[in-house]
């Protein structure tokens, strides 16, 4: 018998923790977090093992605290992974200490984990390559290719006779390094298949009619004369910004083309060795009068929650000289930047005092999004599990994109559920 419980990531994007409980052991499927947010305790339990799906923060920003909770844990996932993971969790104790300098009122985060931590996590990774098996107690943990970014995993996991699939992030178009899921190297039928729901409810026209259209608004922002300011995430989408951007650039060389991140500096290095632009400029610090000048600015962090994108929102969303392309087709209910489009303006906060500002800069929508959207998901539904046998739980989404994707599989005839936080199956 094994014990699937959900403590994350569940109806809502991020913040997956999924478990898996077998012969006294248990297993967890990512260890992530969900930034402006607080799980209660009881959300974060504590485990044997934790299989790592790949290295986007809400995945895996709490294996520090894993760490925290029991030394003895041991992590599992690509080597790239690894490298990513390590990344991420340093960056996130670099933030925790400067929002405390910046407000010392500030509440301790109850889930903050140390470089100790850290490093345990480090030591205690055991690295595994695509297709091959690994044992970890009783149980069997296999990885293939997901498509995502580099290094991310769909995950096979054996319980005895019975077989869990988690597809982690999963893109059916596959990364800049033109990695495709191995979908055809699972093993059909499994008993559970555990798959994300982000665009349950969206139909693309695909990443290149998408890329094309990023182009499309970058040349009608710059022959206008327009500034542009682009937020996006280190991992995969600067990279396929940047790739896009650098084709560009020599069309305007009156315009200065910047990506502007020190995590983008670092994780090219770790990821996307031979990905290099050329004819953009990458700092580590926001080039002086860029607001002044031709400038085409890309930078982190991709809903402009943080990092260098926040701060030149503030500057430049109420200036009708300004373009903002928003490369991606999801934005979370915190994001400052779906809070634009929804009301016209943008509420600021500096140290406990708030401000709004009227948008007057034109903001573009375009998905460059390294997720399958619902044709995709139903495709590897039907592909992973074609004896409609399997009950498949939908996580990784919001509410009304898991329900249409729920209803569009059950449709077909499929067995789907949508979990809530804490809920138990056994099998």
């Amino acid at each position: 018998m094994v014990k699937v419980k959900f403590y994350g990531g569940t109806e809502e994007v991020g913040n997956v923790r999924i478990t898996l409980q077998y012969q006294g052991k248990t297993l967890c499927l990512d260890y992530g977090i969900k930034q402006n947010a607080e799980d209660e305790a009881t959300a974060f339990p504590i485990v044997d093992y934790v299989v790592v799906s790949h290295g986007h923060l809400d995945h895996v920003g709490n294996l520090g605290y894993a760490s925290r909770l029991n030394k003895e844990t041991r992590f599992v996932g690509t080597a790239t992974t690894k490298r990513l993971s390590k990344y991420q969790l340093e960056d996130i104790l670099k933030i925790e200490k400067r929002k405390q300098l910046e407000n010392p009122q500030l509440k301790p985060n109850p889930r903050s984990f140390t470089k100790e931590d850290i490093e345990n996590v480090n030591q205690n990774w055991i690295p595994i390559d695509y297709n091959d098996s690994l044992k970890l107690g009783e149980f069997e943990v296999k990885l293939l290719n997901a498509g995502h970014i580099p290094g991310s995993s769909i995950i096979e996991t054996r319980c005895g006779d019975k077989r869990v699939v988690y597809t982690g992030d999963i893109n059916l178009e596959g990364n800049l390094h033109r990695e495709f899921p191995d979908l055809e190297k699972l093993a059909k039928n499994p008993d559970v298949l555990i798959i994300e729901s982000t665009y349950g409810d969206r139909i693309r026209d695909g990443i290149n009619k998408e890329e094309a259209l990023f182009l499309n608004y970058v040349r009608e922002a710059l022959d206008k004369g327009k500034n542009i300011f682009i937020p996006a995430f280190a991992i995969e989408r600067i990279q396929r910004v940047g790739s896009l951007l650098d084709k560009l650039q020599p069309e305007f060389p009156e315009y200065s083309f910047y990506i502007v991140s020190p995590s983008y500096m670092k994780i090219k290095d770790l990821a996307y060795r031979g990905v290099n632009f050329p004819n953009l400029k990458e700092q580590v610090t926001l080039p002086d009068g860029y607001k002044g000048s031709k400038s085409v600015v890309v930078s982190t962090s991709g809903f402009c929650n943080g990092g260098f994108s926040k701060k030149v929102l503030k500057e430049v969303i109420d200036n009708k000289n300004y373009t903002l392309i928003i490369p991606s087709g999801f934005l979370p209910n915190d994001s400052p930047i779906k809070t634009a489009l929804e009301t016209g303006y943008v509420e600021f906060s500096n140290r406990g005092v708030k401000s709004k500002k009227v948008v007057r800069a034109d903001i573009k929508q375009v998905s460059l999004s390294a997720h399958s959207d619902m044709n995709g998901l139903i495709k590897i539904v039907e592909t992973v599990c074609p004896d409609k046998k399997t009950d498949v739980y939908l996580v990784h989404g919001e509410p009304a994109s898991q329900s249409h994707l729920k209803q569009m599989l059950e449709a077909r005839g499929y067995n789907v559920k949508i979990p809530k936080k804490y809920d138990t199956i056994e099998y």
